[in-house]
């Protein structure tokens, strides 16, 4: 297929990239063989080294080994972005098991499905949502629970004064003494750091390496099965295109959330890959954001259209808060023109607007680093990405340039499929292509721009 967008690819990105035969957790292990002592997670004035987030992965592996947990078992994540959330999840891999994202403030109706629907019997859950989600465990197949908390890597005396407001704020919890009830910090102590013993055969990176939910935009969120080729892939892709990176001299501002797909692979993988010091912050909160920035300036800054909004009309921040900031994605919704000029006028970075969904792991898309960008442009597909747009009519028939149609991806990105929904894949995966569900159009130059929800059929 002529690919039109290759001529406007930036000088250091390759057209197609050599993918390792690896599992996910490989890139938290060479970044720890290579840089065991530069700070991986700076949280709320907390340092983990790579060394010791590796050690921790393992001895949660280990422990999760010691409750019965076995290959291909799934691990539930009910946690914000913070360093429990990737101990977590690459000990679950460690094990051989897949990691679960559930958000943590979704609805309780709705997470009660998604633990049923995932069958999940183990669950890593922060204790600041548990009095809210306490009372659906008993509707679930939930056994054992390891309960974590903010403190639980804040330095002294931060984590006193922080038990001491918990308390003056009613946020206290009290966890009932049970066997099947255990502390994240004394869950880990007592395993072996070492990696776990192989349980069976060697891992295959074909196999499902993490389910993540999709918005649920269009019918009841559907849990997406993305394999450990599919996350290596992306990242690969990711820092292919940001290029001009020196690893282990990177800062990352990850707010995005860790269990929707582009705070999984932009604020929790990349930095791994890239052996980055990643500043985790809950959520978006504009002190917190410019008090990390100046103390830690970042390199990277991925976000969402409404924190590119809020920035560029917040009148108490100067232009040169964000100077040290290399890149910053904007993912998610299309950004709107305004906003676009606005913040790249009054703090004089460019924006790389970029698209992806939770079946594609999720980057598909993104405007050049360096070159040509286009605004209101979801930008041109990533290496080893196809892009189309074709009649909702067929699936098949091509729409002219510039026509409008629905748009449909393939790449080593693209999902495995849903979880327990046959036939909810086979509608959405179609001969290897990704249907998207979005409608769009691409110019002349091979420059995607998104128009809307594909809710009826596109004249053919």
């Amino acid at each position: 297929m002529e690919k039109p967008w290759l001529k406007f690819y930036d000088p250091h990105v390759p057209r197609s990239i050599a993918y390792p035969d690896i599992l996910l957790q490989q890139i938290l292990d060479d970044a720890a063989d290579h840089y065991p002592e530069k700070t991986a997670v700076f949280f709320f004035g907390g340092r983990v080294r790579y060394g010791e987030l590796r050690a921790q992965a393992n001895q949660f592996a280990n422990s999760l080994k010691g409750l019965g947990f076995r290959r291909g078992d799934r691990l539930g994540l009910l946690l914000a972005n913070m360093p429990q959330t990737i101990i977590s999840a690459f000990g679950a891999l460690k094990a051989g098991g897949v990691a679960v994202f559930f958000d943590p403030l979704g609805e309780e109706e709705e997470l009660q499905r998604q633990f049923n629907d995932t069958g999940v019997e183990n669950l890593v859950v922060l204790d600041l949502v548990l009095r809210r989600v306490d009372k659906i465990f008993a509707k679930t197949k939930l056994k054992q629970f390891i309960i974590t908390g903010v403190k639980d890597y804040l330095p002294f005396p931060r984590d006193f004064l922080f038990s001491l407001a918990a308390r003056g704020r009613g946020l206290r919890v009290k966890l009932a003494k049970k066997p099947n009830i255990h502390l994240f910090k004394e869950f880990i102590s007592g395993s072996s750091s070492s990696p776990p013993a192989p349980d069976g055969r060697p891992g295959d990176p074909e196999e499902v390496a993490v389910i993540q939910y999709t918005s649920g935009t269009s019918g009841l969120p559907k849990g997406v099965l993305l394999s450990h080729k599919n996350l290596v892939a992306n990242v690969l892709q990711a820092a292919a295109w940001i290029g001009r990176v020196e690893k282990a001299e990177e800062t990352f501002l990850s707010i995005l959330p860790f269990h929707q797909a582009f705070g999984m692979t932009l604020c929790m993988n990349l930095p791994i890959h890239l052996a980055a010091m990643s500043i985790h912050l809950p959520r978006f909160e504009v002190n917190q954001v410019l008090s990390a920035c100046k103390k830690h300036p970042p390199s990277f800054f991925p976000t969402l259209p409404s924190m590119i909004e809020f920035l560029a009309s917040y009148p108490e921040i100067s232009g040169n808060k964000f100077s040290s900031v290399q890149t910053c994605w904007s993912v998610g919704k299309p950004l709107p023109v305004e906003d676009f000029q606005n913040f790249e006028r009054r703090f004089g970075r460019k924006i790389s607007e970029g698209y992806g969904l939770t079946e594609a792991s999720p980057l598909t898309h993104a405007n050049p680093v360096y070159g040509k960008r286009k605004a209101g442009s979801i930008g041109i597909p990533l290496p080893d990405t196809d892009a189309k747009i074709v009649t909702k009519l067929n699936g098949e028939k091509e729409v002219p340039t510039g026509g409008v149609g629905e748009l449909i991806i393939r790449g080593p990105q693209v999902m495995m499929g849903y979880w327990n929904m046959p036939e909810e894949t086979s509608k959405t995966l179609h001969h290897g292509w990704l249907h998207t569900g979005d409608k769009a159009r691409m110019d002349e130059e091979g420059y995607f721009y998104i128009t809307g929800k594909l809710n009826k059929k596109v004249p053919s």
